[in-house]
């Protein structure tokens, strides 16, 4: 089964009054560990919902990739972060079941709401850890696994369970898990070290 994809013609819904209010950009941030100079992956930046404060965040010395399969999306996110006058974030356009990520020394990657879209999850995530330096951190920001009244259906959500399995196979530390809203949880891990990697 196909997971269902966003669709960039309902991209008004990722950014709206509802969506800020229950999970506020900025602070959503700082809950999954966004540092000054971070150099950040968001994997699925669609218009630029974390983007944008991520490049304001991690000030000058810091970096924002913003990377989407959408064209449309990327293009919202240019002219806007255009006239903000923002100026460290490069978009990154990708194709759907073929992560291309920057070789950089990305010190953090983001993903909000975007595994549960993916059939080969096991491939995608082992190709953000590749993306990323040892030590560096990776926030997931998914769906809860329960009925709720907007969101993917549930069979196609992430137990935290089944999160936790995923991450830790694909090379990441044990990842601490928090609500976030009303229905959604974020994972926060790390890439693993060479010496965690023994363990």
């Amino acid at each position: 089964m196909t997971p269902h994809v966003f669709d960039p013609d309902e991209r008004h819904r990722l950014d709206n009054p509802e969506r800020r209010a229950d999970m506020p950009p900025e602070d959503t941030l700082v809950k999954a560990g966004l540092r000054p100079g971070d150099i950040v992956l968001d994997i699925g930046c669609g218009i630029g919902y974390f983007s944008v404060p991520a490049s304001r965040m991690v000030g000058p010395k810091g970096h924002v990739y913003a990377i989407d399969i959408s064209g449309v999306m990327l293009a919202e996110l240019r002219s806007k972060a255009a006239s903000a006058g923002i100026f460290n974030i490069e978009t990154i356009q990708t194709q759907r079941g073929k992560l291309s990520l920057p070789d950089t020394s990305a010190t953090m990657a983001v993903m909000s709401n975007i595994l549960h879209e993916v059939e080969d999850k096991k491939s995608f995530l082992d190709s953000v850890g590749a993306a990323l330096k040892p030590g560096a951190r990776l926030a997931v920001i998914e769906w809860e696994k329960k009925e709720t009244p907007g969101g993917p259906p549930l069979k196609e959500r992430i137990s935290e369970d089944e999160m936790q399995v995923l991450l830790k196979k694909a090379g990441f530390t044990e990842p601490k898990s928090s609500r976030l809203g009303a229905a959604h949880m974020l994972y926060t891990c790390a890439r693993k070290t060479p010496e965690q990697g023994k363990e």
